[in-house]
């Protein structure tokens, strides 16, 4: 079985994630905590929201991308499972929860590739904007190699545990080239909706999935899957800025 369906059905069958690098340094991660990051507020990061397995448990990122919808990534959701959203606070079990209406996945998504791994869930009541709850503005323009840009969550860390603190940290966007002939050698496809970014020491791990990329408070992309051991390898990002008008349109007619 490839590797990444291997990884997707232990998510959905188990109640936690599971990290496959940690035991192949080959294998892939669909659910990549900020590693080598640093302790933030909330209200450095407004737009950051949890989803919650079974109503309790961080299992992914999420974004705040208007006052009844967040952003998140395709693979984070599984089949008849029960899902909350929590937003407001730089506590992993903090925040004030929000029941959801309706999930929409992108539908072009592929499980295989994880192209198109973007997903917008409803939320079932209307989010209050202030301080510590506010939106995100979505990119205007493609992300640039060699461009230093943020990823925040509260994923597994250097420690191997899930933060309890909202950590963020900052890496470079990778060259298309050197992403694709990275990922090339494991015989994964890095598609038009895809980048890479990331360092030495410096990345996005297990239960950071579905989190916000960004550039000066704009989301450039979202947290999508990993090769090998946290902070070896770049990791990859859905790239948003040819997923906009289906962003869009989705809030238009899901309102």
């Amino acid at each position: 079985m490839d590797i990444r369906n291997f990884a997707l059905l232990l998510n959905f069958a188990l109640p936690f994630n599971l990290v496959l690098c940690i035991y192949d340094t080959d294998a892939v991660s669909d659910n990549v905590g900020i590693y080598g990051g640093h302790e933030i507020s909330i209200t450095e990061a407004p737009y950051m929201a949890s989803l919650r397995l079974g109503g309790k448990k961080h299992f992914c990122g999420a974004s705040i991308i208007h006052e009844k919808f967040i952003l998140i990534a395709a693979h984070c959701i599984a089949p008849q499972r029960y899902y909350t959203v929590s937003v407001g606070t730089d506590d992993v079990n903090g925040g004030k929860i929000y029941e959801v209406d309706k999930i929409i996945i992108h539908e072009k998504y592929d499980k295989q590739t994880y192209d198109y791994d973007a997903c917008i869930i409803k939320l079932n009541g209307t989010l209050e904007f202030g301080d510590s709850v506010n939106k995100i503005e979505l990119a205007e323009k493609p992300p640039i190699s060699g461009r230093i840009v943020e990823v925040t969550g509260w994923g597994k860390t250097s420690y191997g545990s899930l933060s309890q603190r909202l950590l963020q940290v900052s890496i470079p966007i990778v060259a298309s080239r050197v992403c694709k002939q990275i990922y090339l050698r494991f015989q994964y496809v890095i598609t038009p909706r895809m980048f890479c970014a990331g360092d030495i020491g410096m990345d996005a791990c297990e239960s950071d999935s579905g989190g916000p990329l960004t550039f000066k408070n704009e989301q450039i992309g979202i947290v999508s899957f990993g090769l090998g051991i946290c902070g070896v390898k770049p990791g990859v990002y859905t790239k948003l800025e040819p997923l906009k008008s289906w962003i869009f349109n989705t809030i238009e007619t899901n309102l």
